[in-house]
């Protein structure tokens, strides 16, 4: 009885199988790790935290591709590269430093013409 799959089981293990999911926890670890660094009060890092998953679900995901035409890897290698974690971390690190910019400068009007 105990050798029969449940459903949270499946969910489970869904989720730990999904490179988004992965590439969003490494992007967390890496909001995390810009929070630290910059000294940001509690609600700002949580918000870096969440920022960082966000675009790391995103974006590395594409950064695996990225590496992988550049290296002429087959495609089923984007997924594991882009969960990798590395690609995942440095857009978590960089992405809400990058948004955190583009918002200071909407507020105060600075945005480039054209």
């Amino acid at each position: 009885m105990a050798d029969e799959p449940t459903i949270w089981g499946e969910i489970w293990r869904s989720v730990a199988a999904n490179a988004t999911i992965a590439a969003a926890a490494w992007g967390a670890a890496g909001g995390a790790t810009s929070a630290l660094v910059i000294k940001v009060s509690s609600r700002d890092a949580i918000r870096q935290i969440i920022l960082g998953a966000l675009t790391s679900g995103g974006m590395g995901t594409l950064g695996g591709g990225l590496v992988a035409v550049w290296l002429d890897l087959p495609a089923g290698a984007i997924p594991a590269i882009g969960a990798g974690g590395s690609i995942a971390y440095l857009v978590g690190v960089f992405g809400p430093a990058i948004i955190e910019v583009l918002l200071t400068r909407i507020r105060a009007g600075r945005l480039p013409r054209g």
